[in-house]
């Protein structure tokens, strides 16, 4: 078997912030001898078992950032080349690495673009746009240098080709259903269970909790939803210390104790059982760069899940829900939202429909059909 070096770098040892990732290293690990070189050591130990484990300590210094990301670049580059692998996959928060391997690399892009609005001062704002500048220069070597680019969208495809990127596949997001379809109940799921036998409808959110990412609109469609029906119930999975703090005192002072169920920020391998007690699941995502090209991979597993998805209007979302068959795509109005919840709770015959709708609409991102091709192509180089 050969050897392949997978470079996993992450802020935060969690594996819900990284699910998409981990995932696609759980395919990828199956077919070669693996090596995992990481700055995050014992979450990968523990999570990648027979696998060799390589790490490294990261010493990013925010007042010479390319400096500091240059020695670490060469760094990872030597350990893989010390490594004795015969190809590299990595992603491409570390692209730059390329430039100083010696070995087959392969890269995933499964994001591009800003995320976030960020208000500085127009100093700060000409430094951050000159360092970005420098960093995509470097970038973009990264990938040209790199034998085969996985991309997770087209648009993001267009926009690479544009700056001189030809070595592109379109990937999307992989999934494995089996998980969804069969998943995972224990303990932790008791308390969804009981609001399901008291008659609650669930609506759920799954992934980090940000004001990018909806949340006062999912706040603010709780709270107009049950003026009209009391027996609903939001819970959210993905929300760390700050916003598990504004969502208690939301709900208490909105009186809505009995109808947000907050998990907190929790292991991946418990959403496949959130999303079987849950009727509906909603995504919603905010006007900025990053939104409009890269597709939410929650989408894909509320579908998995057999769930229609209630989702604000922008390009991802309309790539992946068709509104009135396996969702609906609404103006960011709690209103609107309420409306759609309520309209799904009361037309059962509607809701098992879209159900049924979501849940094959799901198959198109089987992991074995997705991920399969990306294994022939690093085959193909050895």
């Amino acid at each position: 078997m050969k050897k392949l070096a997978i470079i996993f770098t992450t802020s935060h040892a969690d594996t819900l912030g990284n699910a998409c990732r981990l995932e696609m290293v759980d395919f990828i690990f199956e077919y070669f001898e693996t090596i995992i070189i990481t700055n995050n050591v014992e979450f990968i130990k523990e999570r990648f078992h027979g696998c060799r484990v390589i790490g490294y300590e990261s010493k990013n210094n925010k007042s010479f950032p390319l400096i500091s990301d240059y020695f670490e670049w060469k760094k990872l580059g030597k350990l893989v080349n010390n490594s004795k692998s015969d190809l590299c996959f990595m992603f491409d928060d570390t692209s730059p690495v390329a430039n100083y391997m010696n070995v087959p690399t392969f890269q995933y892009v499964h994001q591009y673009g800003n995320r976030v609005r960020k208000k500085e001062s127009l100093i700060k704002s000409i430094f951050r746009f000159i360092l970005s500048f420098i960093f995509e220069k470097i970038y973009l070597l990264g990938l040209k240098k790199s034998k085969t680019v996985f991309v997770v969208s087209k648009p993001i495809i267009h926009i690479l080709i544009k700056k001189g990127v030809k070595n592109l596949i379109h990937t999307p997001h992989g999934i494995n259903i089996e998980k969804f379809s069969d998943p995972l109940i224990n303990d932790f799921h008791i308390a969804l269970k009981e609001k399901k036998k008291r008659g609650y409808f669930i609506v759920t959110y799954t992934g980090w909790v940000t004001e990018n990412r909806g949340f006062q609109l999912m706040m603010d469609s709780l709270k107009e939803t049950v003026k009209v029906d009391k027996k609903i119930a939001l819970v959210i999975a993905g929300a760390d210390a700050e916003f598990s703090r504004r969502i208690k005192e939301f709900s208490e002072a909105n009186d809505l104790q009995d109808n947000i169920l907050n998990f907190g920020v929790i292991d991946v391998s418990l959403i496949p059982g959130i999303l079987y007690f849950s009727d509906v699941c909603i995504s919603f995502l905010d006007d900025v760069p990053a939104y409009h090209i890269s597709p939410p991979q929650k989408v894909i597993e509320y579908f998995a899940s057999g769930k229609p998805v209630i989702c604000n209007k922008i390009e991802p979302h309309e790539w992946l829900v068709e509104d009135g068959k396996t969702g609906y795509i609404l103006d960011k109005d709690p209103i609107e939202v309420s409306k759609a919840i309520l309209k799904l709770k009361t037309d059962k015959e509607l809701h098992k429909t879209m159900c049924k709708n979501a849940r094959y609409e799901s198959q198109k991102y089987d992991i074995n059909k997705v991920y399969s091709i990306m294994i022939e192509k690093l085959n193909e180089t050895i």
